[in-house]
């Protein structure tokens, strides 16, 4: 937050990677220093014809994607600016050029993306175990054929984040930290 510009915390990657649970946290840990802080559902925002799409097992290209993706940033952005110029955001940002596009749309603001990544069978495990939720386990193949991990100092404002063989505690711990550093 020292660049003077409102800062989005975009937690990004696969679906089943805990970006929801995580941002719950982030929320708890901060509430005394960033009473304000909120968190939107990137998922929430999707238009009722992308959800049909996908819970009909059916992957989204990028044609689907744009508009949502604007609207992503626009929300983020005007959250951060409504409430201590902070917010946190789940998007899975799969693509550099989603990433951009958030950038792009929305320059006044700072957009931090912690990418929470793991291999196919952990995503599979946790996707099984899922319910209620419109992202089946039948659309993981399609989801790790998009994906484009950022690359170290080749992406700004990006940190990647392994979860295989770490319990949740542990990840949640590390997004804190990183989370932390970027609040002060």
């Amino acid at each position: 937050m020292t660049s003077g510009k409102p800062l989005v915390i975009v937690l990004a990657g696969t679906a089943a990677t805990g970006k929801s649970t995580i941002a719950a946290r982030i929320i708890r840990d901060f509430k005394d220093t960033l009473p304000n802080l909120k968190f939107i559902e990137g998922d929430d925002l999707h238009p009722p014809a992308n959800i049909a799409k996908m819970s009909a097992g059916i992957p989204l290209q990028d044609e689907d994607r744009w508009e949502w993706l604007k609207d992503v940033a626009h929300k983020g952005s005007e959250c951060a600016k409504a409430n201590g110029d902070v917010s946190i955001v789940a998007c899975s940002s799969l693509k550099k050029k989603y990433r951009d596009l958030i950038r792009q749309t929305e320059p006044e603001t700072t957009f931090y993306f912690i990418f929470l990544y793991a291999s196919k069978e952990e995503i599979l495990n946790r996707l099984n175990q899922r319910k209620g939720h419109f992202m089946k386990a039948n659309m993981m193949e399609s989801q790790f054929k998009d994906l484009e991990l950022p690359r170290y100092l080749k992406e700004p404002n990006c940190k990647v984040i392994l979860l295989d063989d770490k319990d949740f505690p542990q990840i949640e711990d590390i997004v804190v930290e990183t989370c932390n550093d970027l609040f002060t």
